[in-house]
């Protein structure tokens, strides 16, 4: 790989990294306050009529764009044909538009049928709300959709930081709302997210608007590039789907368990898909324009190696993260999400079960998120519908035995979820490396056991350090409680953090000798500017 290609793409990671970093922890502030500031009822019926427009929000902004439209429009940029990918991309637009008003209109009307798919266990009162809610929430389906089309565009001009901080109002205006009309009614709450999806859209298409100069109110159904974008969009959409699905069915069984199960189940979710978004989607975000450029103009053995240095950069920063949260789920729920005596020690434990078998699923999701990129870029989506597919049937059946056979309750949901993720990843692995030959794969199994090495080493050593600080995240909320907790954590993760890389470098991992190097570079950079 060229060292200009190599800056290129770190600075493309890192913006996009960072972008997730200040999304997540908004969306995590988001995620805090609902369970601490609506009651429980109002908390699962939110978070289940979230999970509809999530579901929007993960197939349109992080699903079919990146499948579809990224890797067909840079190709036609590579290529210098600009008006012309903007015949099939604008004709694409405008088909999406038009069917996610219809889907959102049926949406509306059908919201109880789709309740009883998300939320069947509910009692007759949390239904009512859930069904509300819903209504109230799939208008922003349509913002959502047209702020995922402008960041697509955005990306496939290379333009990140643009593209990257979007989320992040969207995050904070969900905020606000919870912060002003908690008091008034949750479906006040639920009207102030819908105005910040649409505050969202506008938000982007200021900074996509002059990329936008060849779009036309057109469809241009005999092209044939968009024929090709069609057959690459509704497979993706169906793959991009899985992961909403999964969590979907997941939801569906625990809305049967006690009242506040499915809340823990989505804090817990939202904590494992921190380090998932900002390494694994971040990555996976930054390198397919470029995986997308190289196919288009046949260079295979630099896509070969852009993408095996995505993987084990990614892996370097996700495996530990996942031993992290095992080591130091109560902790980490106790200071993230306990912010009122509403969240007791029952929520703590319950949420930690759950996010220590979603920790199994951050190794495998993490792959995925470069593996079907890898598939994206090679315009194929069919594969990882077709493994993701099968994903769907073993979690349901799994879903199924650890509910009807097991009493280990919600948690039994997450792992699961976990399994089926391993099994996608075990099936998509096996087709990339027919399909490409010499991906390197063979050198991972032994790159992985040394950090998974690696991280269990530093896990033990953090499991018996923070024996040596006790702290009680039992006992209720209060300020002094909170600060203790807080520093408690932020020395449990510092030191988690300089032993894993003492460790990793006394091993001679290369990676992270190459990542090291490059964090110092850019410090030494920073300091020679001052």
């Amino acid at each position: 790989m060229e060292e200009f290609e190599k800056k290129r793409l770190t600075g493309a990671a890192a913006i996009v990294m960072s972008s997730m970093i200040l999304s997540r922890i908004t969306g995590f502030l988001r995620s805090t306050l609902i369970p601490n500031m609506l009651s429980r009822t109002e908390s699962d019926a939110l978070f289940a009529a979230f999970k509809t427009t999530d579901l929007m929000y993960n197939l349109l902004v992080g699903g079919s764009i990146a499948a579809a439209l990224i890797p067909v429009l840079s190709g036609y940029l590579a290529r210098g044909r600009e008006e012309e990918g903007w015949k099939v991309v604008g004709s694409f637009i405008n088909v999406i538009f038009i069917a996610m008003v219809i889907i959102s209109g049926l949406g509306i009307i059908f919201a109880p049928q789709v309740v009883s798919l998300t939320a069947p266990g509910y009692n007759p009162e949390t239904t009512s709300l859930t069904i509300a809610l819903t209504r109230i929430l799939f208008p922003s389906v349509i913002f959502i959709m047209l702020a995922g089309l402008t960041n697509g565009v955005l990306n496939s001009y290379q333009r990140f930081a643009a593209a990257a901080y979007g989320p992040s109002i969207y995050n904070l205006g969900s905020v606000l709302s919870i912060l002003i009309f908690h008091d008034t009614g949750v479906e006040k709450v639920a009207f102030g997210i819908m105005t910040s999806a649409f505050i969202y859209f506008l938000f982007q298409l200021s900074f996509a608007h002059r990329n936008m100069k060849y779009y036309r109110l057109k469809i241009h159904f005999k092209h044939p590039g968009f024929k090709r974008i069609v057959k690459l969009a509704i497979p993706s959409l169906l793959a991009s789907s899985i992961v909403q699905i999964n969590t979907v069915i997941s939801q569906s069984y625990t809305s049967n368990f006690e009242k506040g199960s499915v809340t823990a189940l989505t804090n817990a979710n939202d904590i494992w898909q921190l380090p998932y978004g900002i390494f694994a989607m971040g990555m996976g975000t930054a390198i397919l324009p470029t995986l997308s450029e190289k196919l288009a103009v046949g260079e295979k053995e630099a896509f070969k190696k852009i993408f095996d240095k995505s993987v084990k950069s990614m892996l370097i920063l996700v495996i530990p993260s996942a031993v992290g949260f095992i080591v130091l789920r109560e902790p980490v729920i106790s200071a993230i999400y306990k912010w009122s005596v509403n969240f007791g020690a029952d929520r703590i434990n319950m949420t930690g079960s759950i996010l220590m078998f979603f920790s199994l699923a951050l190794l495998s999701q993490s792959i995925l998120a470069i593996v079907n990129r890898a598939f994206y870029a090679c315009n194929d989506t069919k594969t990882p519908l077709y493994s993701g597919a099968v994903s769907i049937v073993s979690n349901a059946l799994l879903c199924y035995i650890f509910f009807n056979y097991t009493s280990i309750g919600a948690s039994g949901m997450a792992m699961a979820y976990s399994i089926s993720s391993m099994v996608n990843l075990a099936i998509l692995m096996y087709a990339l490396g027919r399909k490409i030959k010499g991906i390197y794969s063979d050198q991972w199994l032994k790159f992985i056991i040394k950090t998974v090495v690696a991280s269990a080493i530093m896990g033990i050593m953090v499991f018996l350090f923070k024996g040596l600080i006790p702290v009680d995240f039992s006992r209720p909320f209060s300020i002094d409680s909170k600060m203790a907790e807080l520093l408690y954590l932020f020395l449990m993760i510092a030191f988690g953090v300089m032993a894993y890389f003492v460790i990793m470098v006394l091993m001679g991992i290369k990676e992270v000798t190459y990542l090291l190097g490059i964090i110092k570079n850019k410090f030494r950079i920073t300091s020679d500017k001052v």
